[in-house]
């Protein structure tokens, strides 16, 4: 959680709702057009069928179930176990008299502002559906909750509290699914091994230290060439591809948000020559950090 809390940070996550509405009759949620990078859709309250391509079987979900789609897959919510004729109406909320059954939803999406590369959003699958749990056991359930009251409540300064809980909503979802599953290879099964999590706790504390795949395999309390293929097994990466990725990334931060210069951050991040630097960080972004440093600067 160490990591997670320090890749969030860095990745700089923002969140926001974009609906909340209730729906009856024949209706379908397709934001495909929107073009969000992480979409998610809170049921809050009814039922409602998840339909997505090359898939036989829809999926039911009910009051309190999160969908999150991190990269946004395409995908339709309907009330309709078959999948919605081309004439139903789309997105186009409809409240009940009483008389027939609504379905609430809250749907939102979720932004990095440092985007190019989160192995968070990389290691996780296309659709992630977290159902609804005993809100006493669960601190998911109580955020959904919270949400859902606020949505229904209407008050003053409802949207930003939404939005604030969008976030927190977000990084409990990840939480729950890196202690639900078992996951075999990628970034949450390096963070779930206790050895490779040691060294990468290691490597986020201090990323601007001159690491190299002897100290992070000390870190881990394994031989060189044990932990450098442990790694890259997990990871499908080595372990220096992950390190200099992820001191690039560090660099667009503190180029967007700091004043220090070109060569301060290439020294920061452990490169004796800012030449040197630049080629690296080209060659991660396709963009050079001076083109990183203006445009950050015009917004």
């Amino acid at each position: 959680m160490d990591i997670l809390d320090e890749v969030l940070k860095t990745l700089r996550l923002n969140a926001n709702v974009f609906l909340h509405a209730e729906f009856c009759e024949n209706w379908v949620v397709n934001i495909e057009a929107l073009n969000y990078k992480v979409c998610f859709h809170v049921i809050a309250r009814g039922d409602c069928w998840l339909h997505v391509p090359d898939s036989a079987e829809p999926r039911a979900l009910h009051a309190g179930d999160l969908l999150i789609c991190p990269r946004n897959s395409r995908h339709l919510i309907t009330n309709s176990q078959k999948h919605p004729a081309d004439d139903v109406p789309r997105n186009t909320p409809k409240t009940s008299d009483g008389s027939t059954p609504s379905t609430s939803l809250i749907c939102g999406y979720c932004e990095f502002l440092q985007y190019y590369w989160n192995p968070i959003l990389e290691a996780l699958p296309e659709y992630m559906v977290i159902p609804n749990v005993d809100s006493s056991r669960s601190r998911l359930a109580s955020i959904i909750d919270l949400m859902t009251i606020e949505t229904e409540a209407g008050d003053v300064g409802s949207d930003a509290v939404i939005d604030r809980l969008s976030d927190i909503l977000f990084i409990e979802a990840i939480r729950t699914y890196i202690h639900s599953h078992e996951d075999n290879r990628g970034y949450i099964a390096a963070l779930k091994e206790p050895r490779l999590s040691k060294a990468l706790i290691s490597f986020h504390k201090r990323p601007t230290q001159n690491w190299t795949v002897q100290s992070l395999s000390e870190a881990a309390g394994m031989s060189r060439s044990g932990f450098a293929e442990l790694f890259k097994n997990i990871v499908s990466m080595s372990p220096m591809e992950y390190v200099t990725g992820w001191r690039m990334q560090y660099a667009y931060d503190l180029l967007t948000s700091s004043t220090k210069s070109v060569i301060q951050i290439a020294e920061e991040c452990s490169y004796q020559s800012e030449a040197a630097f630049r080629k690296v960080f080209k060659r991660q972004f396709d963009i050079g950090p001076g083109a990183v440093r203006r445009e950050a600067r015009s917004h």
